[in-house]
């Protein structure tokens, strides 16, 4: 006889070592699809099999041994309330948020049964609860494969080799071009020559990621722990925002909603929406450019914006030095330019403040009309 948790338990080893029926699949798919958690239980389910000693799944060990342990061990837990998982499995045994019952199944429209061994039957509705009796006891001698397997997986557990409990302390890598999903629901699309890492311990105490070349983030906010992304000699801290950083030469980050803060050494900027920072290498500091509403179109609205900054943001955007007479400098400008020539940009800015383009090699200068 089966508790509701060694059922599970008993059922998720036999769906991954090929021995369920058809029945039990679609059980076992309902189950997955329940909770966004059930897929990664099953996973490592299926990792600790994979990596337990062969002797072990075959029946080699002392099953039951095993098998009684993990009955003392599922009892004790389900009398304290549920195996919790990290939320997997809860009183019903199931997702601990919610449970069938009423004499329906899984799905809410029948009621599943499966053989666990040759004489417990194994009733998959109402939380996968069993109705012989109320005391476990472990199996028959001859324990089928993936029942061995299911003690086999206790003992890995009782070892500390339980993966999704420290599936945090490792550090993760993601190369090339892929949207990247993380635990805090943050999502980040990578470039193909772009390499992320995700910290070990992310999510306790902050939520660090380290990355070279180009990507762009989605950062869920969670003001008690700050999202910061490791650049080598910069760092980027966020809040909850959305915005680009290109990290392959010169740092660029681009912040499309939002506000981060970017720190160098002693030195920190705070880029908010529109707002283009890029890293000049020669001279070691960051430049500024705003009104920018995308980098890659180099798309760009003014109103009544001083000279000054649209000049600071055309620079930034075209990598061109433009000067301006002082008496030009405050006067305010208003347009929208998307994908536009550096010379049509300046010339429409000219017109509107009464001022030449005077073309000096690669540089511009605006003076005014006599």
């Amino acid at each position: 006889m089966l508790t509701p948790d060694e059922a599970l338990y008993a059922l998720l080893c036999k769906y991954l070592l090929k021995e369920a029926d058809s029945i039990e699949q679609r059980w076992v798919n309902t189950w997955l699809q329940a909770n966004s958690e059930h897929p990664v239980l099953l996973a490592s389910l299926d990792k600790l099999l994979s990596t337990a000693p062969e002797q072990a799944v075959a029946g080699g060990m002392d099953t039951e041994t095993a098998w009684r342990m993990l009955s003392e061990r599922m009892e004790l837990q389900r009398k304290g309330g549920g195996m919790d998982h990290r939320g997997m499995i809860g009183e019903n045994g199931v997702t601990g948020e919610e449970s069938v019952s009423g004499g329906e199944g899984v799905n809410g429209k029948e009621s599943v049964s499966s053989r666990v061994d040759g004489s417990d039957s194994l009733e998959l509705n109402n939380g996968m609860t069993h109705n012989e009796s109320s005391q476990p006891k472990a199996p028959a001698k001859t324990l089928t494969r993936w029942m061995a397997a299911a003690a086999a997986v206790f003992l890995l557990i009782s070892a500390g080799l339980w993966y999704i409990m420290h599936q945090n302390e490792r550090q993760i890598n993601y190369n090339g071009a892929q949207l990247v999903k993380l635990d805090d629901g943050t999502s980040i699309q990578l470039d193909p020559a772009a390499q992320l890492q995700v910290a070990p311990g992310f999510g306790k105490k902050d939520r660090k990621v380290i990355l070279k070349g180009k990507a762009t983030f989605d950062v869920t906010t969670d003001a008690s722990h700050p999202f910061i992304i490791d650049l080598g000699n910069q760092a980027i801290t966020v809040l909850g925002t959305r915005f680009s950083v290109d990290n392959s030469s010169q740092l660029r980050v681009f912040i499309h909603s939002g506000k981060v803060k970017v720190t160098h050494q002693q030195d920190s900027v705070i880029l908010t929406a529109g707002m283009l920072l890029q890293e000049d290498t020669s001279k070691q500091y960051f430049q500024v450019g705003a009104h920018i509403s995308d980098v890659e179109t180099r798309a760009v609205v003014f109103k009544d914006t001083p000279l000054r900054e649209v000049l600071q943001t055309i620079h930034v955007l075209y990598h061109i030095n433009v000067t301006a007479d002082a008496a030009l400098l405050e006067l305010p400008v208003t347009g929208t330019y998307t994908g536009e020539p550096v010379k049509n940009v300046l010339d429409a800015i000219a017109y509107s403040t009464n001022a030449n383009v005077i073309n000096k090699g690669a540089d511009y200068e605006l003076r005014p009309q006599d």
